[in-house]
């Protein structure tokens, strides 16, 4: 048997305008702000340089509908070429009309990157992350499990979401209504698969691509129970392919908080392959890029250690397992400042 190609790695930004733009809670405002912007360009850095680290044989590939800016000094796109990162400029054609969602208005955003990756016929596993991610270990036992599974699924059971709860406008039933509506089994309710995570083979995802084309006028006109967001929808899409719904994924990532009010670190967490820190955007992903760039000359797969991509600088920018007090300080500040804004 042959060996199976090493992975495309990727990741994605849209640069919405004043006319496209949502409210993104995680960072605090509407996505066209510079400041939020800013945070998630921080976070693709730090997201490629952690997957170069441990994935250096990899193809890593970003998709935006922008150019590559300079960040706190940064040429991104000067770096982007040195650490072998392909970036492909790719319009956003799929977004729901302005105003059918108040929050996160570009994440269906996804289906142009899988539409584009069908298209050009590779034959190597597609992994899809949000950018605020940091890998700790190489993507080669998931590599392994997409060839056994065809595509891997981050299960959000009922801890995260509790049965019968309405996620971002739609309930697990609702979702199932529109599966059996669409050529799906009738189901009680549909498992909400996390969005945070694509990874599949190439074969699959461009089953899963031509099935959401399909699908897409549907969801664009919001008929009923249409997904309201990129997660619903996929989750949806594999039922529809009959893709395992057990969280295939879920010994490989996990959607950890680090807020006052909700934290969910856990000793296991060191076991993962990938971390999900959402509201670390403005924070530790902040610390870890100042990290990264303080020797922006280097390279990851050569120079780890020295970039601090490895697991005591992730411990100590992101707070695992607690904050530093000078972490809890500095949160501390953010969080009441933003709550005086709200104020004034």
């Amino acid at each position: 048997m042959n060996a199976a190609p090493p992975p495309t790695i990727a990741t994605w930004f849209v640069a919405d305008d004043g006319a496209s733009a949502t409210y993104f809670p995680q960072v605090g405002s509407r996505s066209d702000a510079p400041a939020a912007q800013a945070a998630y360009w921080r976070c693709t850095v730090c997201f490629y340089a952690s997957s170069i680290a441990n994935n250096p044989v990899a193809r890593h590939v970003f998709y935006t509908n922008t150019q590559v800016p300079v960040v706190d000094g940064i040429d991104i796109a000067e770096l982007f070429t040195r650490w072998g990162v392909e970036v492909v400029t790719l319009p956003i054609t799929w977004r729901l009309p302005k105003g059918a969602v108040s929050s996160w208005g570009n994440q269906f955003y996804i289906f142009d990157v899988l539409a584009h990756y069908a298209a050009s016929k590779c034959d190597a596993p597609l992994i899809v992350l949000d950018s605020d991610c940091i890998w700790l270990k190489s993507a080669d036992a998931m590599v392994q499990e997409i060839a056994n599974h065809g595509a891997l699924t981050y299960l959000l059971g009922f801890d995260e979401h509790p049965e019968g709860l309405v996620i971002n406008g739609l309930t697990r039933e609702s979702m199932a209504d529109f599966l059996a509506a669409n050529g799906g089994p009738r189901l009680v309710s549909t498992p909400y698969f996390g969005g945070e995570i694509y990874a599949a083979s190439a074969a699959k995802t461009r089953e899963i691509s031509t099935r959401a084309r399909a699908l897409w006028p549907l969801v664009l006109a919001q008929e009923a129970d249409a997904p309201r967001e990129e997660a619903q929808f996929l989750s949806i899409l594999y039922a529809l392919e009959g893709v395992n719904g057990g969280g295939t994924a879920n010994r490989f990532i996990r959607r950890m908080w680090t807020t006052f009010h909700h934290h969910n670190l856990a000793a296991a967490d060191r076991d993962l392959t990938i971390w999900h820190l959402p509201a670390e955007k403005r924070t530790g992903f902040a610390d870890l890029f100042a990290v990264i760039t303080k020797n922006a000359d280097l390279h990851p797969a050569r120079n780890a250690t020295a970039m601090g991509l490895h697991q005591l600088s992730y411990d100590r920018v992101m707070g695992y397992p607690r904050r530093s007090l000078r972490k809890f300080t500095r949160d501390l500040i953010l969080k009441l400042a933003e709550k005086l804004k709200l104020r004034t």
